[in-house]
């Protein structure tokens, strides 16, 4: 499987580096309708209103992972940003601006957003290395230069995303699923951070797997989603559900309910009860789905929303039943992101979106000259963002 980004417009320093503070709201229940909106807008600076671009930090490449977010020891908010020359870069946000702290680099590629499990945050390159780098703080709380202490090369190429149970971290390959010790022994403890605990062959490049208490769920390109059982020892198989697509998304467990559901490249959804794999219902997109499906709960209902490769972003029930749909002019393949009763995505249009969650309304929109594939972080009502055109974007929301 390859990654295809769309050529970056030619570079101009007078355009590209202006901030872009341009935005506007349509649709139903939008601020265009909403008089106490247009009052409140009125009564703030207009250079803060949701949708104004504060910021610009630039790096050597392409960003497609999203942006980890790291609370300090004195209340301070650190944001790490990684790119696909292997930047690992850890920035303090200040008001309008970020200061960098420090900044590292792995030999590779770095697709996918870091995690942070206790003191340590742990990334992978898409040339298979694993790396642990330790955020540690002086007498005073504040933070020391970042530090990699244990990294350790698989040598097969990785897509998917790392995940972690707080004591083991799992990755998915090109083979199979990889499962190593990251649990950080207290004083008197025997440590076994690195150790790997077991290893789980599948065929075909295998997508981003998704815990849920003693279980592994992960699509293939071998066009099934594996349910499998996972121990100290190993894993096992429960079942598996064949589509007519590879599934390259991380599936996703609802919040409520006994199902989980994920996106296939033959252009469906697909909800199934979790613990037998039967297949509750389906849903049409009539595109490849790339991107991670997210939830939230109203009242007792709960709600599904996700992107497509024909630039739709879908809100369904937990019938499957479509509720809205908002329509853009790229690929939509970032997670997204509830913030309130917003939810925040990019699309390979060049723009990041934010809808209001109950009836698609558009809410902001916000111009980069890059694709956004990586999941927002959002701190104090701003929101940073990283693109293929190699900046972090922030702006207001």
């Amino acid at each position: 499987m390859a990654f295809v980004y769309k050529e970056l417009k030619p570079f101009s320093p007078k355009v590209a580096l202006k901030v872009d503070e341009t935005f506007r709201f349509t649709g139903k229940g939008s601020m265009e309708e909403d008089t106490l909106a247009e009052l409140r807008t009125e009564s703030m600076d207009p250079k803060t209103v949701p949708g104004a671009g504060f910021l610009n930090f630039r790096t050597k490449t392409h960003i497609t992972s999203g942006v980890l977010g790291i609370e300090g020891k004195n209340q301070e908010e650190f944001l790490l940003v990684t790119n696909h020359k292997g930047e690992v870069i850890l920035l303090e946000a200040v008001d309008q601006t970020v200061k960098p702290v420090w900044a590292l680099a792995l030999p590779g590629a770095i697709y996918r957003t870091p995690i942070q499990v206790g003191d340590n945050v742990f990334i992978v390159t898409k040339q298979g290395l694993i790396a642990a780098i330790a955020i540690k703080y002086d007498d005073k709380g504040k933070i020391l230069p970042g530090e990699i202490f244990w990294q350790r090369n698989i040598g097969l190429t990785v897509f998917s995303k790392l995940v972690s149970t707080g004591r083991i971290l799992i990755v998915g390959t090109i083979s199979g699923i990889h499962a190593y010790d990251c649990y950080t022994a207290s004083p008197g403890e025997t440590g076994n951070m690195g150790k790997k605990v077991w290893e789980h062959k599948m065929e075909g490049l295998v997508g981003s797997p998704t815990i849920d208490g003693g279980n592994i769920y992960i699509g293939s390109e071998d066009k099934h989603l594996y349910a499998l059982r996972y121990g100290g020892e190993g894993a096992n198989k429960s079942w598996s559900i064949k589509t007519d697509g590879p599934i390259r998304s991380k599936p996703h467990v609802s919040l409520k309910g006994n199902f989980i559901l994920f996106g296939s490249l033959d252009g469906f959804v697909y909800c199934a009860d979790k613990t037998d794999g039967r297949v509750l219902w389906t849903f049409p997109t009539r595109s490849p789905v790339h991107s991670d499906i997210v939830s939230f709960l109203l009242g007792n209902d709960e709600f599904f929303l996700f992107g497509n490769d024909d630039g739709s972003f879908f809100c369904l029930n937990a019938y499957g039943k479509q509720q809205w749909v908002f329509k853009t002019n790229g690929r939509v393949r970032s997670e997204a992101l509830i913030q309130g009763d917003q939810i925040y995505f990019g699309s390979e249009d060049n723009f990041l979106y934010g809808l209001n969650l109950i009836n698609g309304s558009l809410y902001l929109k916000y111009n980069t000259d890059g694709n956004i594939n990586g999941k927002p972080f959002i701190w104090k009502n701003r929101l940073y963002v990283g693109s293929t055109d190699s900046f972090l974007h922030g702006l207001y929301i």
